[in-house]
């Protein structure tokens, strides 16, 4: 996926920030400090990046159980919407 910067490897899938999530989060630290100030900001930038560690957790699960099928996952990219596993095939 273009624009997404690779951020690690585990197990040889490949995890990318796409640039968009990292605007997102950007724009919402503005916000909130504009509501509350810096400490208001940080508390809730840290909870959505506590609930996109869910969202990595998960996409994870999704290529370890293909892994478990023989399919491969080339990589997984973080989105504003959530993640995409990307995966060299499906299953017939």
């Amino acid at each position: 996926m273009s624009w997404s910067l690779p951020i690690f490897r585990v197990a040889g899938i490949q995890l990318r920030i796409h640039v968009t999530f990292l605007l997102l989060i950007g724009w919402l630290a503005v916000g909130y400090y504009a509501e509350g100030g810096s400490a208001a900001a940080a508390g809730r930038v840290f909870f959505i990046l506590l609930l996109f560690v869910c969202v990595i957790l998960h996409e994870f699960g999704h290529a370890f159980a293909a892994k478990a099928f023989g399919i491969n996952t080339p990589d997984i990219t973080l989105l504003p919407i959530g993640g995409v596993a990307r995966l060299e095939r499906m299953r017939p």
